[in-house]
């Protein structure tokens, strides 16, 4: 289910991006020790995709504009592979104060989460034959990963003149290091900044509240500071990183953007993991279709918002139906109208029908459509608080836990649902 699974998509997405930001500053961390660190990483999701009985890893991130928060988000994410349970705790701020909490539990009989904005618990019960597992999949195992890592190790090559690397109290390493902007080479700064500007492009449309600045010139990476502790199993059990962006938005008023992360690997072989008691709580249990149920049937819609002579207008609207939830299934359709004098603008739209089936899956489940040229792409559906539903089109999956969204810009994928008066 895409909501009790929300945890595990935003660790696999942040250790992903955690771990081979390691690795593509790995010669900033330590020169010469460049592939004992790479090994390090690489050991560790090993170990935590199997080989540890059970862990917890924090994820921790920030990012300040001008020193004004933007948002801030934690992730505790509690592992027993013995039991092949999983507990998930996330919390987010944005910079207008407003906080939301998603909590999960998941185990190869159950799935139980309790939404952002109610009071209530969600239970689905899973059939006996339909055997699920919820672990973590190492980002170094998904497909096209040996071609990035070469991309990351042409793209390191220079680096190594920044380098410390220390030996741990407790027999292990220590790394760390830092570059200023004349040490960061012009490939890595325009990747860098490339890759940054994206995920505060993708935090701007996620985090409603989070007023995100539109960094459109003279973009560079200001400064980059790391530090990684590995223990003497050969276990990074802590990681930081700060990286500060620097650009003009079309104003040309000056952001200096700072990225915080710092990701930590704590309780292993003693993480513990309970079932949340129940007993006297709000409980709606729900049937086995990415949590939706026969209230979601009817329609929906988005307003298509674009920008002309500095505001912003409505050029069309999205329309999404759903027009039935069984057991295991939902069907719908979703159909795009775009105002006269816009179409060129907007550009090629859909009109599609759609069957999905989050059961066949253990992991994030798709559904498969025809965009206008008739090419088939990937779209994912899940519940978005009450009266709304969440519409990702034209996705990439990465690997089994984590997808990467390609919409074009302006696109809002909530929906609101339509009431007849």
């Amino acid at each position: 289910m895409k909501l009790s699974k929300k945890g595990i998509t935003v660790l696999s997405f942040t250790l992903g991006a955690c771990l081979f930001v390691s690795t593509a500053f790995a010669d900033a961390l330590l020169g010469s020790g460049y592939d004992q660190l790479k090994g390090s990483v690489k050991n560790t999701a090993s170990q935590m995709e199997k080989g540890l009985d059970s862990y917890t890893i924090e994820v921790l991130y920030s990012l300040e504009d001008n020193g004004h928060t933007m948002f801030e988000s934690s992730d505790s994410n509690k592992f027993d592979v013995q039991k092949q349970a999983r507990e998930n705790t996330s919390v987010t701020q944005g910079s207008s104060g407003i906080t939301t909490t998603h909590y999960s539990y998941n185990d190869p009989k159950r799935s139980i989460w309790k939404n952002e904005t109610e009071d209530k618990y969600y239970v689905t019960e899973f059939p006996e034959d339909d055997v699920r597992t919820n672990m973590f999949d190492s980002p170094f195992n998904a497909k096209g990963a040996p071609e990035i890592e070469k991309i990351v190790d042409a793209l390191v090559g220079n680096l190594k003149d920044y380098v410390q690397a220390e030996e741990g109290a407790d027999g292990g390493r220590v790394y760390s290091g830092s570059l200023s902007e004349a040490q960061v080479p012009a490939v890595v700064n325009a990747v860098t900044s490339f890759g940054i500007k994206k995920m505060i492009n993708d935090q701007g449309r996620m985090q409603r509240d989070a007023k995100m600045p539109e960094i459109e010139s003279d973009i560079f990476v200001k400064k980059v500071v790391g530090t990684a502790a590995e223990n003497k199993s050969g276990l990074l059990e802590n990681v930081t990183g700060e990286v500060i962006l620097s650009g003009k938005d079309k104003n040309g008023t000056q952001h200096d953007l700072t990225l915080n992360l710092v990701l930590k690997l704590s309780n292993i072989g003693n993480t513990k993991i309970a079932m949340p008691d129940l007993t006297g709580a709000n409980v709606e249990n729900v049937t086995d279709s990415g949590g939706f149920s026969s209230k979601f049937v009817g329609k929906y819609k988005n307003n298509i918002i674009t920008e002309k002579d500095g505001k912003f207008i409505k050029i069309g609207e999205r329309t999404l139906e759903i027009t039935s939830v069984e057991k295991d299934k939902v069907t719908g359709k979703y159909h795009e109208t775009v105002k006269p004098g816009f179409e060129a603008e907007y550009g090629d739209k859909y009109n599609f029908t759609f069957e999905y089936n989050p059961k066949r899956s253990n992991s994030i489940s798709t559904f498969t459509y025809n965009n206008a040229k008739g090419e088939q792409e990937h779209g994912n559906l899940f519940p978005s608080g009450s009266g709304k539903v969440y519409l990702d089109l034209n996705i990439k999956m990465n690997d089994s836990n984590s997808y990467q969204s390609n919409n074009q810009q302006y696109y809002d994928g909530e929906f609101s649902r339509v009431f007849e008066e």
